[in-house]
């Protein structure tokens, strides 16, 4: 009889399975998980309205099944967007995580100004400016095609972009502005008021280190209001008073 007893194990036990991803299927399908929160998270720059209204799609949607790609297409429409992530916070809420683009510079256009990030993406257009302190790119002129969201593809912007990338973080809060002529060739004006010619460059990191052992150098801060400009175009820099 021991044989038979195994056999009818074997019979059941694959239906008990399959009864059991089917009830399992129809539970997660429920209403019990349909979305009815969404809680957006990341945000410095970007109004909460507006996150919300690009993710409004989501409500009423299956939190297990629901189509992400889709939705991230969406949000990452946003300019200041860079990316997005999803978590389920069952058994109704999904949390959107979302990492915002930072500005870098802004870039002198008719009557106003350009924020962009260090890849050159147009983030938003403002007629005055901002309250928070960037360096100001001039020299460089942006299409009137442009708008936010696109990513500007200027010799110009781009170097003075890798400058920016390149030079040392202590150094960043004293450069006040960056003037890009149209060979690429560029000169930068410290919030000091001192002007630093650097030139052309592929890699200023060299050059933009020199610079901010300079400027902290104890000799040259004995002297250091009485100078006009610095100049890093030659092997040697060449200070101006």
């Amino acid at each position: 009889m021991e044989p038979k007893k195994t056999s009818a194990a074997f019979f059941y036990l694959p239906t008990l399975v399959i009864l059991l991803v089917v009830g399992l299927t129809f539970f997660l399908r429920s209403s019990y998980f349909v979305i009815q929160n969404v809680k957006v998270e990341g945000l410095q720059q970007i109004p909460q309205v507006e996150i919300d209204r690009l993710t409004s799609s989501a409500k009423g949607q299956n939190l297990v099944f629901m189509d992400r790609e889709s939705l991230r297409k969406k949000v990452t429409l946003h300019p200041l967007v860079q990316s997005v992530q999803f978590k389920r916070q069952f058994p109704q809420t999904l949390v959107v995580q979302v990492t915002e683009r930072t500005p870098v510079a802004l870039v002198v256009v008719p009557k106003g100004v350009v924020k962009v990030d260090d890849h050159g993406i147009f983030l938003q257009r403002s007629e005055g400016w901002p309250n928070n302190s960037y360096p100001v790119i001039n020299g460089v002129t942006i299409p009137d095609t442009a708008g936010p969201g696109q990513e500007l593809k200027l010799p110009g912007l781009d170097a003075a972009l890798l400058l920016l990338r390149e030079a040392p973080k202590e150094l960043l809060p004293m450069i006040g502005e960056l003037y890009v002529n149209p060979i690429q060739q560029i000169t930068i004006y410290l919030t000091s008021g001192v002007e630093v010619r650097l030139g052309q460059a592929q890699d200023w990191k060299d050059k933009l280190e020199g610079l901010y052992q300079l400027l902290n150098d104890t000799g040259y801060k004995s002297f250091e209001k009485g100078v006009r400009y610095i100049d890093f175009t030659a092997a040697k820099p060449v200070i101006g008073r």
